[in-house]
């Protein structure tokens, strides 16, 4: 995969690679409603872009592939056929194939030629020989799409008076059928151009066509070295855009001379399937564009040119001097590239707004993490204040100047941490879009009817969460599509529709995410759940009656517990719920559920805009201080000696109408004298719908907290996530919540045992 601007193919894999996501979305969607005229032309836009950007990269496999399915859409676009479940099976199929030789160009590895067979059958379809009882094509006997063997060349004795042999490297040459077939369909919407710049009414949407079709056939023209192509098509860009900037003095000459181009681009095409460039009077044409598009009036001593004047056998060979030189592309690739000629005397530039810029990853890290520092610092600045503002030594005025300055810092500081942050978000749609052809197949394995309706995906969060979020989500969504939604005939019989639903919402939460993954299938079994949780050893049959449905319910995510009486390769093997548990946590979210018998099952997902920067609690344990998310917290009490036993060897607190495991902090953390050592609050932390207390010796304050990884520079001593710097200048550490649940439930089985 040598050869390439490493700029460039970065360029085609991210904007391109972005097209191929939202590809598969709206595939999936097209399914549901193959009718719909704009989400076909939507979705033949982006592979027309894809092969396109491909074949200026001279990728000849995935030219093929992306070839072959934008045939087999054109087809539909055209009203031909309808895109029925078996041709969506290809054209997905070649997504994929496209899919992987987008990770195989990233890597630097040769590109994977598509199956022959799936090209027969997309081919099939844009030839339109399909119907849906064709079956399928023969890859042996069908031609699918241009193969890699040169194109035949003509004869050079055969030759029509001024033609030139196209002289091009093999690797061009493969492709030059594609430029062909697009530049014969870019004429056949050129002409239609043409004639929508004869109305007013319709001047204004043909020439904005106009100059996109023609931008594109400047890049392909450029890369195929046609520098007569290249001239024509950047003569009809430059008369598109002349037309939409309003009042011109020689509009009516400049849309005249508008078919007089594209007929003599139509002459060009025909000689290029011969691998010849046909002589057409592009000299003479092109220099009147130039003058009408910079605001001249028509000059009456110029000759008028008609659609007959490119006919190549009755025009004479070009007298006039060379076409001028065409702009040079800009090496941009997709859909929204603009190209930008130098500005020269006496005409008119018009420069594309560029909205938005690529910034490399690893600079919005560094950033995010001089931004953590300033807010250690702003935490300092502010403790300093504090304690200015007490001391009698100062004046009043100075007391008021530090004290406005640090609450100035505090306000800015604040503001900086949101944009900074906000650069680092990204729609959930990014992670969702994967998830409609997930539930597809997932219909197809299990031979059930199902569909997935997506809410809230413009939801915003941290790229990192995004990250992290993907295999929790699969996992669920493949638990709703096995265990949850029913078969067919099962639906049909408890009197629901035949379809399911699993719908995925996402919305905000004040400084938290709350996604949602709900179906309307059978419900989780309580009494199933609580008979494996009995065989199992994790509760005994009593325990099992006082407990409450979530109670029961969250069994499920304990490691290796399953309720299916057959394993298959989608799930039943009880390594899901848990892994998914651990990953939520990880991210400091939280994983809840509730189920209803005979109607469904719900999963909510809590998880923080951004997992750098949270507020916490500070807290004294002895000498020590240590953060405690804020968020896990529920209240603050001090028990007294009434509201405090034990059961069996563990402490419990009583508190109103429960009874809370006891957990000191002194002990966990393995503190020196901690058997002396007085802790009187109680901090009652919630994760996941369970509660625990956990006994300090003194509360600080609420704080924002930057977090520090512990991973290779200390050794965790205690259930710690990570650390922080505290505004005095210390370093605290992180409590782990969810690893305080973890020994609270291990202490509760041991004493259940």
């Amino acid at each position: 995969m040598g050869g390439f601007d490493p700029e460039i193919l970065q360029d085609f894999l991210t904007e391109c690679g972005e097209l191929l996501d939202e590809l598969e979305n709206r595939l999936v969607e097209l399914e549901s409603k193959p009718e719909d005229l704009d989400l076909l032309n939507e979705i033949f836009r982006a592979l027309h872009t894809i092969k396109g950007s491909a074949s200026f990269l001279a990728l000849t496999n995935l030219v093929n592939a992306a070839h072959a399915a934008e045939s087999a859409l054109n087809v539909a676009r055209a009203g031909n056929v309808v895109v029925d479940k078996r041709i969506m099976d290809w054209l997905l199929a070649a997504v994929d194939v496209i899919k992987q030789q987008f990770v195989e160009l990233g890597a630097g590895d040769p590109l994977t030629a598509a199956d022959d067979q799936l090209l027969a059958n997309l081919t099939l379809v844009g030839d339109g020989k399909y119907t849906p009882d064709t079956p399928e094509a023969s890859a042996s006997t069908t031609e699918a799409a241009p193969t890699n063997e040169p194109t035949a060349e003509a004869p050079s004795s055969d030759l029509a008076p001024g033609a030139i042999k196209l002289e091009l490297p093999d690797n061009k040459l493969d492709l030059l059928d594609f430029l062909v077939a697009d530049l014969d369909e870019s004429i056949t919407k050129l002409r239609a151009c043409a004639e929508g710049l004869a109305a007013v009414e319709t001047r204004a949407t043909a020439a904005t066509q106009l100059k996109e079709l023609a931008e594109s056939l400047v890049t392909s023209a450029d890369f195929f070295e046609v520098d007569t192509l290249v001239a024509l098509a950047s003569g009809l860009r430059d008369a598109g855009q002349a037309l939409l900037n309003g009042a011109l003095p020689g509009a009516d000459a400049l849309i005249a001379r508008v078919p007089a181009a594209i007929e003599m681009a139509a002459t060009l095409s025909a000689g290029l399937r011969d691998s010849v460039v046909l002589p057409v009077p592009a000299g003479e044409l092109l220099p009147q564009i130039a003058a009408l598009c910079d605001g001249q009036p028509a000059d009456p001593s110029w000759p008028a040119f008609g659609a007959a004047e490119a006919d190549p056998a009755e025009a004479p060979a070009p007298e006039a001097p060379e076409p001028p030189p065409a702009p040079k592309p800009v090496a941009r690739i997709g859909p929204e590239t603009v190209s930008e000629p130098a500005a020269e005397a006496g005409t008119k530039t018009v420069t594309a707004v560029e909205q938005t810029i690529r910034v490399e990853v690893k600079r919005l890290e560094s950033l995010m993490n001089l931004v953590g520092e300033l807010v250690l610092q702003k935490n300092r600045i502010g403790a300093i204040a504090r304690e200015a503002g007490l001391n009698q030594s100062f004046t009043q005025e100075w007391r008021e100047l530090i004290t406005g300055s640090a609450g100035d810092l505090d306000r800015v500081t604040g503001d900086l941490q949101v944009a900074v942050m906000r650069t680092r978000m990204q729609p959930l749609d990014k992670l969702f879009g994967k998830y409609p052809r997930l539930i597809r197949d997932l219909a197809t394995k299990t031979g059930k009817k199902m569909r997935l309706v997506i809410e809230g995906g413009e939801t915003e969060v941290d790229k990192s969460v995004i990250e992290e979020l993907g295999d929790p989500l699969v996992h669920l969504m493949r638990n709703s599509a096995d265990h949850g939604v029913e078969k067919p005939e099962d639906r049909l019989a408890k009197g629901k529709p035949e379809e399911g639903i699993i719908r995925l919402t996402a919305s905000h939460e004040g400084s938290h995410v709350q996604i949602v993954i709900a179906d309307d299938g059978k419900g989780l079994p309580r009494d199933i759940i609580g008979r494996k949780a009995v065989e199992r050893g994790l509760a005994t049959e009593g325990e099992i009656a006082n407990l409450s449905d979530q109670e029961i319910y969250r069994f499920i995510m304990l490691p290796g517990f399953s309720t299916a009486e057959q394993v298959s390769d989608l799930s039943g093997r009880g390594v899901g719920m848990d892994v998914v548990r651990t990953n939520i946590e990880a991210l400091k979210g939280t994983l809840d559920l509730d189920s209803t018998p005979g109607q469904g099952t719900t999963f909510t997902i809590t998880i923080p805009l951004t997992v750098a920067i949270m507020p916490a609690m500070m807290v004294g344990v002895g000498e020590e201080r240590y953060a405690i998310p804020l968020g896990n917290i529920l209240e603050i009490v001090r028990p007294g000696q009434a509201e405090m036993s034990t059961v069996g060897e563990h402490p419990v607190m009583r508190l109103r109408d429960r009874v809370l495991p006891l957990m000191s902090a002194a002990e966990l953390f393995d503190l020196p004298g901690r058997e002396n050592l007085a802790q009187p609050f109680a901090v009652v932390l919630s994760l996941n719908g369970k509660s625990i207390g956990l006994m300090v010796s003194s509360l600080i304050g609420q704080q924002e907290v930057v977090i520090k990884p512990l991973e290779g520079v200390v050794e965790k001593a205690g259930p710690v996530s990570g650390a922080t710097v505290r505004d005095d200048g210390g370093v605290s550490l992180i409590v782990d919540v969810a690893e305080l649940m973890r020994i609270a439930e291990g202490r509760r089985t041991v004493a259940a045992a």
